[in-house]
């Protein structure tokens, strides 16, 4: 490469004024395979280099979320926890039975269609995964035991059979470390392998009497820090999937705490339209900044009390007081509610600011909450208090 700019410049230093000059083409993106290794030494898989990863790596758990780099969800996941014994073929089965039921990070949104044991040990099930909107996504997973550690590979499968072909080439690659050092646990902890830091939960599509459309839910933060709020749109589609409408906002709140929620309401004033037959939530965007950029204050050091009522437009108010239990000054207050109903959907969120810009430690304030619009009958709420 020296050689050839060299090479170059002395052309270029020989000609004219009047010449002209093409730039070099610049090499194509590396898209070949790359051995990926998890940090804890536990597995390795070799996965294209383009794909982003989200790993979860402690003294119990060996996990990695592997994305595509146009994927909504996570393309491929693997999760290895060591069970401190080789299980014999009844108590598999029985591990099998527990984790596709019980444990599952997503066993609220997933159904499992059939199971089969395969040639090299492993068991692969096949189901169906429920996406926002009331889409479902099919999805393969293999899990196998490698002496006292089992392994869990969860698989969006491709809808191109080439692609499809490439997905079981890269499960093929996946090496496990039955000598690596992972804790002795339970099955329960590969529930804790997320497929990222941040999930949507609870959604909920409704309408008023006047047509309003809402989509309202919580977002989970799963990470180890706080992030800021985050962008969440949603895209009213065809049948066809054509895009009709969206609607686009943030989290309510100054932030998102590590293992924290905050709830959103994306509202669609010119209602839902005949020729709309599905919906899709996006979180986050190319130029949000995740990182928090001031720390918030200590929730758990602004204590709060509530009641509720209805008032005379059908309103529910939720009003109490908050006190600051800390030793330094929580500035400007702001109290976040999240409604639910027997099902466990948000039917409402909102928003307060208190009327004091302050509170100084042992300071209390009132804060009052009115919510018009309300998705279901409330069952119950939850109110979060921050501040800065």
């Amino acid at each position: 490469m020296r050689r050839w700019l060299i090479l170059l410049l002395l052309i270029l230093g020989g000609c004219g004024g009047d010449a002209v000059v093409f730039a070099p083409t610049p090499p194509p993106p590396d898209v070949s395979p790359l051995r990926y290794q998890h940090p804890g030494g536990v597995f390795s898989i070799v996965v294209p280099r383009t794909w982003s990863v989200y790993e979860v790596n402690t003294t119990e758990l060996a996990a990695t979320a592997f994305s595509a780099p146009d994927a909504r969800e996570s393309t491929l996941s693997v999760a290895v926890v060591n069970l401190g014994t080789t299980p014999d073929a009844d108590a598999f089965a029985a591990l099998l039975n527990r984790y596709q039921t019980q444990v599952r990070a997503d066993v609220e949104f997933y159904t499992e269609q059939d199971r089969q044991a395969m040639g090299d040990g492993s068991w692969r099930m096949t189901g169906l995964r429920q996406l926002p909107g009331g889409q479902t996504q099919p999805l393969n997973t293999f899990v196998q035991m490698f002496g006292s550690q089992m392994a869990v590979v969860d698989v969006v499968v491709p809808r191109d059979a080439a692609a499809q072909v490439e997905m079981q080439r890269i499960v093929n690659t996946l090496q496990v470390d039955s000598a690596a050092p992972l804790d002795v646990t339970d099955l329960s902890t590969l529930s804790s392998a997320k497929r990222s830091g941040l999930a949507l939960l609870h959604l909920y599509a409704w309408s008023t009497a006047e047509g309003v459309f809402f989509i309202t839910g919580e977002v989970a933060n799963y990470g180890t820090a706080a992030v800021s709020p985050a962008p969440v749109r949603a895209l009213m589609t065809t049948a066809e999937g054509q895009p009709l409408l969206e609607a686009v906002d943030t989290v309510m709140g100054y932030g998102i705490p590590p293992g924290g929620f905050a709830p959103f309401s994306l509202r669609f004033g010119q209602g839902q339209p005949n020729n709309a037959r599905d919906y899709e939530v996006y979180l986050g965007g190319d130029d949000w900044q995740s990182e928090l950029g001031e720390p918030l204050f200590p929730a758990e050091q602004l204590l709060t009390s509530d009641e509720s009522s209805f008032d005379a437009l059908g309103r529910l108010i939720v009003r109490g007081e908050v006190v600051n239990t800390g030793d330094a000054v929580a500035q400007a207050p702001r109290a976040v509610i999240t409604i639910f109903d027997a099902a466990q959907n948000v039917i409402a969120a909102g928003f307060a600011d208190l009327a004091v810009a302050s509170l100084a430690p042992g300071e209390r304030a009132p804060y009052e909450i009115a919510v018009p619009e309300l998705g279901g009958e409330p069952v119950s709420y939850i109110v979060v208090v921050q501040a800065k």
